[in-house]
């Protein structure tokens, strides 16, 4: 990825608070029209890393170029083409959600259409309704289409679906597609990795102020070399020894046993032979791929235990 294409560039950056180092030596490169998110454990650094490609935190060394300007230093205009959704933006206003974001739209030269925003996080009908009667999901809804107001080129997401039920979730995902199909930049960040599976094209896993992994999904589970589970019920108690088998393990409570297999194929077909054979009484056989949370747990083990700079 050449310089001139990125949209967020960030070079040996390091924040400390006193003696605590919180972020050392990160580098971040986002493309243009790219979802990149960025996961870690609690404490790992996320929130002071993305402050400081906000622009409202200076890194005591390093440099961050955000639309080609530094964020610390970056005028006015530039603003404009940043929209922020927080973890937490704490709305309590006395309007209503239309007057609210008419407010907001006041700001920007050529804001999207009242009417166009409401429609676009599904808040038509709440129009009317002051912010302050909103649910926690109806307040989500609106810090995104907050964020939206001024169509920007960058788009930074933190949680954005915090509070939402799944069908809601995946509306916003719609939002979120849309947006970057019109050519905008998005960094998210998400404890919800059916989320991060579902829209970024990569990921960067960072921990203990540093970014170990970084890749696209598929890269990560690829290099995780995670087992698949074959599963299916039967009252037996034992099992033959299957050559394919990592390891069994049987929930007594509803008979089923659980195979971790690397070669799922082979164990279906050495399940098939057991049950031909008349030796155990198989129904209802399925096979689970590793997901995204079983990969970035397995990541996360596998880098706390190397205690120093690692990059798959």
């Amino acid at each position: 990825m050449s310089d001139a294409s990125l949209i967020v560039r960030a070079h040996q950056v390091v924040v400390a608070y006193g003696a605590t180092t919180v972020l050392e030596q990160v580098d971040v490169a986002v493309g243009a029209g790219e979802v990149w998110a960025l996961l870690g454990p609690n404490g790992a650094g996320k929130t002071t890393l993305i402050e400081c490609l906000e622009g409202f935190r200076r890194p005591n060394r390093g440099q961050v170029e955000v639309l080609g300007r530094d964020p610390w230093r970056a005028p006015p205009g530039w603003r404009a083409l940043v929209g922020v959704v927080l973890q937490d933006c704490r709305i309590d206003a006395d309007l209503s959600v239309a007057e609210y974001l008419q407010m907001h739209r006041a700001y920007y030269r050529q804001p999207r259409s009242l009417d166009d925003l409401l429609a676009l996080v599904g808040l038509q009908h709440l129009a009317s309704r002051r912010v302050h009667r909103l649910s926690g999901g109806e307040r989500r809804r609106l810090d995104l289409a907050i964020a939206l107001v001024g169509q920007p080129r960058l788009l930074f997401l933190d949680e954005p679906t915090t509070g939402f039920d799944p069908q809601a979730r995946r509306e916003v995902w719609e939002v979120i597609r849309e947006h970057k199909a019109s050519g905008a930049t998005v960094v998210l960040t998400s404890h919800m990795l059916d989320e991060v599976e579902a829209l970024a094209d990569r990921v960067a896993i960072l921990v203990d102020g540093q970014i170990r992994r970084e890749g696209t999904v598929a890269h990560l589970r690829q290099t995780a070399h995670l087992p698949n589970v074959v599963s299916f019920a039967t009252p037996a108690e034992a099992l033959p020894r299957l050559t394919s088998v990592v390891s069994t393990r049987r929930d007594a409570a509803t008979d089923r046993w659980h195979l971790r297999t690397y070669d799922p194929h082979t164990t279906v077909r050495e399940i098939e032979a057991l049950t031909n054979q008349g030796q155990v009484n198989v129904v209802d056989v399925a096979v689970r791929s590793p997901s995204f949370e079983d990969v970035y747990l397995d990541l996360l083990h596998h880098v706390q235990a190397e205690g120093g700079p690692a990059h798959a």
